[in-house]
């Protein structure tokens, strides 16, 4: 359950049953058998490790995704029966000894330590969403990431010197000061993670300026083309006239003609009210025009009704206006259309990408969105991941995303719940 909440995997122990009921087996034997067979100090260390490369073998994902997963799991079991013991020995006034040498404290112990870890998973499973933010397994989460396998090696310290001192008196008084060592830890930790969350926000910053930069250096590369190629009609022109012949007017009105269409269809800054967008859509709008593509952006509400980070909504919007001018390669329309249009509809921001290029089937739209995904013939590591992408940056922004495709007419839509 802890792998299906962070992985976004909500589906894979039912689409997966048969490696489920093996990872279950396998990690109940191997459990039952560190149990008989190993000290208790060494024990969990043993278990953890193992368990590990158990999961990173049955899911197929990575050591480090694994490490993360099971850092998590076992900083909720172990935190949770610490925790147990330490208000079993407070209540009953007995030591760590008597709950694990009598049957009745150890039920006790047993019960409400599961009640509570499954309580902790099923609460993890519900709220998943917020760990999809952390974006643990991309290189933004990182530091999320790192702080969890740095809390579960740490958890894991603290359990260990803890079953090493059955014979110390005062157990409670042991075991208070423990968790006090234990929060100290967390509130360090936390502090770190403000400081490093805020180095990632300016990296972020950088990047989305960067980006600006390099759209703002290809505009004025199309604006130096369309200059040269104005100044090269110009000379044509003057040329023209200093022929001086007798159907000179004739000759200049109809090369002007010829090329009027070309000049009103030359490259076009779109103002939508957000400068980092604007930019994007003028090199689209510019592709799009190389390729008589007809590509219209209606902005009926702005982009600032949303609280969204800048770089996540250029992915989005240009990922899905990429999949839209793709459409086009494999289609014989005529008058190709893209339209980019946003307007508000109750209390949702709502972004519609369409194109009129060809129907896509029912059977490809319920799986346009997985992983890896692709129509593409010629498929390599870089296809089918666009909008698989696009739906885990618009969901994690706790957006929703569908997709319609009907007789010259295909479109997404995005909604955002606006504040």
């Amino acid at each position: 359950m802890v792998f299906e909440s962070l992985y976004n995997e909500k589906k894979f122990i039912l689409q997966n049953k048969i490696k489920t009921v093996l990872f279950f087996i396998l990690y109940i034997s191997v459990t039952s058998w560190c149990s008989f067979h190993i000290l208790i100090p060494y024990h969990t260390l043993l278990l953890v490790a193992l368990n590990i490369l158990l999961l990173a073998c049955i899911t197929k994902i990575k050591i480090f995704h694994s490490m993360v997963i099971v850092s998590l799991f076992v900083t909720i079991i172990l935190i949770t029966e610490t925790f147990i013991q330490l208000i079993e020995m407070l209540i009953f006034n007995i030591n760590l000894n008597q709950i694990f040498l009598n049957s009745k404290y150890f039920n006790i112990f047993i019960i409400v330590s599961k009640i509570s870890q499954i309580l902790i998973a099923v609460l993890t499973f519900k709220f998943n969403s917020y760990f999809t933010k952390l974006k643990l397994f991309e290189k933004e989460g990182s530091i999320f990431a790192n702080l969890i396998i740095e809390l579960g090696v740490f958890t894991l310290f603290i359990v260990c010197i803890n079953y090493g001192i059955f014979h110390i008196k005062n157990v409670q008084t042991y075991n208070i000061i423990i968790f006090i060592i234990y929060f100290i830890f967390l509130i360090a930790k936390f502090r770190s993670l403000k400081e490093k969350q805020l180095a990632v926000n300016i990296n972020i910053n950088y990047k989305i300026q960067e980006q600006q930069i390099k759209n703002m250096e290809e505009i004025i590369s199309i604006i130096r083309q369309e200059k040269h190629d104005f100044a090269n009609h110009i000379n044509v022109i003057q040329g023209l006239c200093l022929l001086n012949k007798p159907d000179t007017v004739e000759k200049i009105d109809s090369y002007v003609r010829k090329i009027s269409g070309t000049i009103h269809a030359s490259f076009r800054y779109l103002n939508t009210g957000n400068d980092y967008i604007d930019g994007m859509l003028s090199i689209k709008n510019n592709y799009a025009v190389k390729n008589n593509i007809n590509f219209e952006v209606i902005i009926d509400e702005p982009f600032s009704s949303i609280k969204i980070r800048e770089d996540e909504l250029i992915s989005i919007m240009s990922n899905l206006i990429d999949n839209a001018f793709e459409a086009f390669t494999k289609s014989d329309v005529r008058n190709k259309e893209i339209s980019i249009t946003t307007f508000k509809e109750d209390r949702n921001f709502c972004i519609e990408i369409a194109d009129n290029g060809d129907v896509i089937p029912g059977n490809i739209i319920e799986k346009i969105f997985n992983r890896g995904f692709s129509t593409k013939v010629k498929q390599n590591d870089l296809h089918g991941f666009g909008l698989y992408i696009t739906k885990q940056l618009v969901e994690k922004n706790n957006g929703t995303i569908s997709v319609e495709s009907i007789t010259e007419k295909t479109k997404f839509l995005i909604k955002f719940r606006m504040d």
